[in-house]
């Protein structure tokens, strides 16, 4: 059957159409997956690693976050104002009798015994005496207190000692009775006392002011990571006028001793007695006075476990860029034409020493000489390439390399010293350099995976191991080497519960922090300059109090 020449054409024509349509189809399947997505208008098409949510948008993230608690990591200490506590002891009369008299004959017994009331605060007297004077007597005479007889006896002076009663007999009510035996067969006798001027004395101690109490408030977030709490107190007396101070922290005994008078004084407060809310510290003394100066509480919190986000971006999505040393980084470079004082290397290359948090005065970050009294001029001390301190600086606060913690750091020491680091705590991590989120990341108890970076020259514990999450992220140092391309945003998006109060909140986003400080309901912002290829991670730190954060949401999106 012959074909006619038109059919051939047609033939030739479609299968020329059908090769085209191939080779379109591959290009299309070879084409990045956000050109992909926007040539085809699927708007389902996912975007690197996450869920596109049009033609040019991806989210990256999108996660409900709820309440960051806000935590003070650092050292708070609670001022207390000065109290005395103060028992003073006085003599004083407890009772004045003018004249008793007392008189036994064989047929007359009616005041043959005179009863004596006494009351008295057992608890507050002490020392407790009878005194009287004798006008006129005749025979011996019987003294009782509370049934009990303390005197039997003639009494041949007019100015008789004191009688001396009892503590033990003594109750809060008490009866003296006064007595005269009969005379038996001589008839003719009488027995009888005249007692004038009768005095019962003690020494008595007011305890109105005896006892002191202060207080503070501790928050339920701030309760919950609590690692240690004590009492300061500089204790004023005369230590042979006073008796033990006895402390109790929300009812519970701290301390009970008498009180080293002069001298700085602590104790440790329980911290599972701690209650959120008010915490009552209450004072004895039953003797003396004390006057505690300079009083507070030491609270020293837990590192609390901030939460942390992770989105992932493909490296089609950045493009490879040349590394150049800068000025200021921790890189072992000396910039050509950066100076001295603005980069530790340039001033190593000089055999200085360099201060790694900034002096008050730029010039004397790096100093070639360091005289004894130059060594405070850098709180965290002066150090050379190798580490060491100078040698008018050595076994001085900051001196990282003499295994002491020396008294008189600024507190807290272990931010500014190596050595108290590792006293606070042997498993802490330690960076040379003043981490670029401040000096309280210096020491640290745990190093997460996005803070490796935070510490240009590497954490390191007492035995001079990396910590094991930056250990396992240092295959991925060529991370470094890679820049978002330009042609596309990243940006971050924090939706807050309410738009009238003020939300204040750092994100740490790859180890660059930045901080959010807004009234409004929503933030955003551009992260492209803190993006990395693969595992990106955002760390939510509250800065002064607890925010509650309804969504946080990163969104990739082609710009041009």
């Amino acid at each position: 059957m012959a074909y006619k020449r038109g059919q051939t054409y047609a033939s030739n024509a479609a299968a020329f159409i059908a090769v085209v349509t191939v080779l379109i189809i591959l290009y299309i399947l070879f084409l990045p997956p956000d050109i992909r997505s926007e040539l085809l208008g699927d708007k389902n098409a996912i975007l690197g690693n996450g869920t596109s949510t049009s033609a040019s948008s991806t989210v990256l993230l999108k996660q409900s976050v709820g309440q960051i608690t806000y935590v003070n990591t650092n050292d708070k200490t609670y001022d207390l104002p000065t109290t005395r506590i103060y028992a003073p002891t006085s003599g004083q009369i407890l009772k004045t009798v003018p004249a008793i008299n007392v008189r036994s004959a064989l047929f007359d017994k009616e005041k043959a015994t005179y009863n004596l009331d006494l009351n008295i605060d057992r608890t507050a007297t002490s020392n407790v005496l009878l005194s009287f004077n004798v006008r006129d007597h005749r025979g011996p005479i019987s003294i009782k207190l509370n049934g009990k007889e303390i005197f039997n006896a003639e009494i041949l002076s007019a100015n008789p000692k004191p009688i001396a009663l009892n503590h033990e007999d003594l109750l809060d009510t008490n009866t003296i009775t006064f007595s005269v035996p009969s005379p038996g067969l001589a008839f003719w006798n009488v027995n009888s006392y005249a007692i004038e001027n009768l005095q019962i004395t003690g020494d008595v101690t007011d305890y109105s002011n005896s006892i002191g109490l202060q207080h503070f408030i501790i928050s339920q977030s701030e309760k919950d990571n609590i690692e240690s709490l004590s009492l300061f107190f500089s204790p004023i007396c005369d230590l042979k006028d006073v008796n033990n101070l006895r402390i109790d922290f929300n009812g519970n005994s701290v301390y009970n001793s008498v009180a080293d008078c002069g001298t700085r004084t602590f104790t440790v407060l329980d911290k599972n007695t701690v209650v959120a809310g008010s915490n009552d510290l209450r004072f004895y003394s039953t003797k003396g006075s004390y006057t505690l100066d300079n009083m507070y509480v030491k609270v020293t919190m837990k590192t609390p476990t901030n939460k942390v986000y992770y989105f992932d971006m493909s490296e089609d999505y950045f493009n490879s860029k040349s590394t150049k040393a800068r000025c200021g980084d921790y890189d072992g470079v000396c910039p050509a034409g950066c100076d001295d004082i603005q980069d530790a290397d340039c001033c190593f290359d000089r055999n200085g020493y360099w201060c790694s948090l900034p002096t008050l005065d730029l010039n004397n970050r790096c100093r070639y000489y360091v005289a004894s009294d130059d060594c405070t001029t850098c709180k965290t001390g002066y150090y050379d390439n190798s580490g060491d301190a100078p040698k008018n600086c050595e076994k001085t606060c900051g001196d990282n390399n003499d295994d002491a913690c020396i008294a008189g750091c600024v507190q807290p020491d272990r931010y500014y010293d190596k050595d108290c680091c590792f006293a606070q705590n042997p498993d802490n991590f330690w960076c040379k350099e003043t981490p670029i989120t401040g000096i309280a990341d210096k020491c640290t108890p745990s190093v997460a995976p996005g803070q490796c970076d935070l510490c240009p020259s590497g954490y390191i514990n007492k035995d001079g191991s990396r910590p094991d999450s930056c250990n396992q992220a240092a295959v991925d140092v060529q991370d470094d080497t890679y820049a978002m391309s330009n042609q596309y945003e990243l940006k971050i998006i924090v939706r807050f519960l309410d738009d009238t109060n003020r939300k204040r909140v750092d994100l740490n986003i790859n180890g660059h922090t930045f901080r959010i400080d807004t009234t409004d309901i929503e933030y955003s912002k551009v992260i492209n300059d803190y993006a990395r290829k693969g595992t990106n991670s955002i760390e939510i730190l509250p800065v002064d109090d607890n925010v509650e954060i309804v969504e946080l949401r990163v969104e990739l999106k082609k710009v041009a």
